[in-house]
């Protein structure tokens, strides 16, 4: 589908009121920007992991490498492939870790054939299992490594996490069922318009209420192992997002601030919190018990999420000292000899000042001493990029974009300092570095249209206008070959407001409002477009 096309779908054109404008070509000239750059969010959650901020690839790297060196191909070495095969999930390469995990599930059988009554070898194996996709095979196992060694927590702290995982897995694969009239299919009806099978439900209450006694179980026999508080904590949270689920399905409506209350519970908190000081160098998990108490603070106070408002003043007493607590850890593990280590808290700490407390130059400050220590971390450029950006510190923001390009020569890094050039006004060198985006992605979308605004800010002579539209028609066939998670909406509000000044620029006028007051209706909050529309009154 041609993107003229997608575009008549998604914005529907309509009439918009006039409003004083400042006349003539010039000022739709300086209209023209670069496309919107987007910046990865700050983390994201999952109910059964928590938070996932940071930068995750080089640090997986790192233990990748390690790992290989010990790999060899005789029966001891199957819990490495088992480990090769998450650290290649971790890094999004599903096959490579589907024959990691092939090659451990077959060095440990030939194990169990020598040792079946080998608690410790049942458990790995059974984990090995489980993650592969194997889950029957793998409770049974771990169910018999249980049975072997009951005072052992290993083995309770993995059942668990089995039965969590299947719980989930009952909720949002297996209980889900098309309802049919003919068949009279019954069942919890879903939003989406499918059912949740009554055995199945219960089925998934059963798994969580056992894997909750499988974590007191592991805790009795390891009182001092961060690993079961940590995930006694997140079995919690996965509890209660699962009976949410099963909650609306059965047509319950729960208010926002009560699911994200339970997500967060003081329980929970008090878990992590523990768990944390058992593993004082964790600072992921800093993050995450930051997070949850801020979280689940606000929620028991009748706000969603974190707030555009939060500052230490707003925040109570009691969550003040705790994060206080955390933030102070954070600074004494960034003069850790382990540079990496020192690097990864400085990110996290970067990470609790700015999108948390809002406190833009200590955040970036962090950040920028955590990519003196470790260039590798990508999260932290970005944050520090985006964070300069909506600040309007430009300068910084350009020293910073110059520093990321002589370490990694890609197509991002280019895009950015194009940006930051666009935000100071050079516009040759801004135009260089699209140019060398094209070089290396002469497909890329964001490039294509970037060089067409430019040459519609260089001038209005017929030749360069000729050529914008070349670029913009080249935009159209570039988007339409994109695949759907590749699209989004900002994408096509760039494309149309850059088309507009086009069209107006070449004397098209009634094709030029059409496309901006589409815009206009679509995005009603748009300034640009009224700055265009605006401008179009001639």
């Amino acid at each position: 589908m041609r993107i003229a096309v997608l575009l008549i779908l998604l914005l529907t054109a309509g009439a918009a009121p006039a409003v004083t404008p400042e006349l003539g070509k010039s000022k739709l000239r300086r209209l023209v920007k670069l496309p919107t750059i987007s910046f990865p969010p700050d983390w994201s959650f999952d109910a059964e992991n928590g938070f996932r901020l940071g930068s995750q690839g080089g640090d997986v790297a790192a233990r990748l490498e390690d790992l290989r060196r010990e790999l060899t191909l005789d029966p001891g070495a199957a819990d490495s492939y088992r480990q090769l095969g998450s650290l290649l999930a971790e890094l999004n390469e599903p096959m490579r870790a589907q024959a990691a995990r092939a090659r451990a599930i077959q060095l440990y059988r030939r194990r169990v054939e020598l040792q079946p009554d080998n608690a410790p070898v049942l458990r790995e194996f059974g984990t090995a299992l489980a993650e592969a996709g194997q889950s029957e095979e793998g409770e049974s196992m771990l169910r018999r490594a249980v049975q072997l060694a009951p005072r052992e927590w290993r083995g309770w702290l993995a059942l668990g996490r089995l039965l969590d995982t299947e719980s989930r897995r009952d909720i949002f694969e297996r209980a889900r069922v098309a309802p049919d009239a003919r068949t009279g299919a019954r069942g919890l009806a879903a939003s989406t318009g499918t059912m949740l099978a009554p055995d199945r439900v219960a089925l998934a209450r059963r798994r969580l209420e056992e894997a909750g006694t499988c974590y007191e179980a592991a805790l009795t026999n390891g009182m001092d192992q961060a690993e079961i508080h940590l995930r006694r904590g997140l079995h919690r949270t996965l509890q209660s997002f699962l009976l949410n689920e099963i909650k609306e399905a059965a047509g319950e409506h729960v208010p926002e601030t009560e699911i994200l209350s339970g997500y967060f519970s003081p329980e929970t908190v008090a878990d992590l919190r523990r768990a944390s000081e058992l593993n004082p160098r964790d600072y992921r998990l800093m993050g995450n018990l930051a997070l949850y108490e801020v979280y689940g603070m606000n929620a028991r106070s009748g706000r969603k999420g974190l707030g555009t408002d939060a500052t230490w003043q707003t925040l109570p007493e009691g969550t003040q000292r705790s994060l206080r607590r955390t933030m102070n850890r954070l600074e004494e593990l960034a003069e850790d000899p382990d540079t990496r280590l020192a690097a990864g808290a400085l990110e996290i700490l970067g990470i609790l000042q700015g999108p948390v407390l809002h406190e833009p130059y200590a955040a970036v400050s962090s950040l920028e001493r955590s990519l003196a220590l470790d260039p590798t971390r990508s999260q932290a450029w970005e944050l520090a990029a985006g964070t300069l950006a909506r600040t309007g510190n430009y300068e910084e923001l350009l020293s910073l974009c110059e520093d990321r390009l002589r370490r990694e020569d890609t197509v991002r890094s280019h895009m950015l300092l194009a940006k930051a050039y666009e935000k100071l006004k050079r516009w040759e060198e801004a135009e260089a570095e699209i140019l060398a985006v094209l070089r290396k992605s002469p497909e890329d979308f964001t490039g294509t249209l970037s060089l067409a605004a430019l040459l519609l800010r260089r001038g209005d002579n017929p030749e360069t206008l000729a050529e914008a539209g070349g670029w913009l028609q080249r935009c159209d066939k570039v988007y339409s070959s994109l695949t759907s998670a590749q699209k989004n909406r900002q994408q096509v509000i760039d494309f149309t407001l850059t088309r507009a000044i086009y069209l107006a620029l070449t004397d098209d006028l009634d094709n030029a409002r059409q496309w901006v007051n589409s815009i206009i209706e679509n995005d009603k909050g748009n300034e640009l477009a009224r700055e265009i529309q605006s401008a179009m009154a001639y």
